[in-house]
């Protein structure tokens, strides 16, 4: 018997002889070019030897030289380090174990004064607010959280959910498009997210650099653009809604970044990303906060 696919998904399910993730879990795209049809939609590839791209990425990070790496990251840091107290990197995260470890690691290691920004799910978890909170208070950390508009917010989710069975896309729209945009506020030329897609499944070429490509933050025109699935024009028209109703959800222009000197960086390139250790770092914030003041914690 044949059997239907939806969204693009490979006909035949295959498994990663390693990890055995299946053929069937995506690969990431912009946020914002997901439509209804997901005919762009892209899924983890496998080699001939049945091996996925994520685990052979492992493999790689283990010959990777991050002695050198790491110079190469000085020298990032000294090039945009203040000494008037102003803000010289922006780390958005939750307070989940990446965004710990990255702005304890750019501050207390590095000396770097890091700004974090933080776009909230639409309900906190008793445990994911407390990690939230943790984060700033023990960790020691300015913190920018944007409180969305909720009917904007309730719309958005309700269009994800119909049309992409996406719940979740309101939250990566503002983890991903909100960072370069209050980077652009405050006049921060250096945003750190954690580890590359790579590590998961992206094309492994997508590691070879340190910075974020431009696709995942920037758009040319808005009629490229869609959220929930649905084209930028028909929300605004179904809703009456004005275009700064979804400003906060949108892509920078690509004419509006280049008019900056914004770079947005992996800091999974430079150190060696374990997200294990990073998780026990995150569980030090809740039992032992005073660790996290210590640089030995690297």
């Amino acid at each position: 018997m044949s059997l239907k696919t939806f969204y693009n998904l490979p006909e035949e399910v295959d498994f990663c002889t390693i990890c055995v993730n299946s053929n069937q879990y995506p690969s990431s795209i912009p946020e914002f070019k997901h439509q209804k049809d997901r005919k762009n939609a892209k899924y983890i590839s496998f080699g001939n030897d049945g091996i996925c791209d994520g685990c052979k990425q492992n493999e790689i990070k283990k010959k990777i030289d991050y002695n050198s790496r790491e110079k190469e990251l000085l020298f990032l840091l000294d090039k945009h380090r203040k000494s008037n107290g102003d803000f010289d990197c922006l780390v958005p995260g939750s307070g989940g174990k990446d965004s710990v470890y990255a702005s304890h690691i750019l501050k207390y290691k590095y000396g770097m004064n890091p700004l974090t920004c933080t776009w909230p799910p639409i309900l906190y978890t008793d445990y994911g607010y407390k990690n939230f909170k943790n984060w700033i208070e023990l960790g020691g950390f300015d913190n920018v959280s944007y409180n969305q508009n909720p009917k904007i917010m309730k719309i958005l989710t309700k269009l994800s959910i119909e049309n992409l069975l996406h719940p979740f896309q309101t939250f990566i729209l503002g983890q991903k498009n909100y960072a370069p945009q209050l980077a652009k506020k405050f006049g921060i030329d250096l945003v750190f997210f954690g580890e590359n897609e790579a590590e998961y499944g992206n094309p492994i070429a997508d590691n070879a650099d340190s910075l974020r490509d431009k696709s995942f933050y920037t758009a040319n025109n808005l009629n490229d653009v869609f959220l929930g699935g649905q084209p930028i024009k028909k929300i605004l028209d179904d809703y009456s809604l004005s275009l700064n109703d979804l400003k906060p959800y949108l892509p920078l222009s690509s004419e509006e970044f280049s008019s900056t000197s914004i770079e947005i960086h992996y800091l999974g390139y430079y150190l060696k990303w374990i997200p294990q250790e990073a998780y026990f770092l995150n569980c030090l914030a809740l039992t032992a906060p005073l660790y996290l003041n210590s640089p030995s914690l690297s």
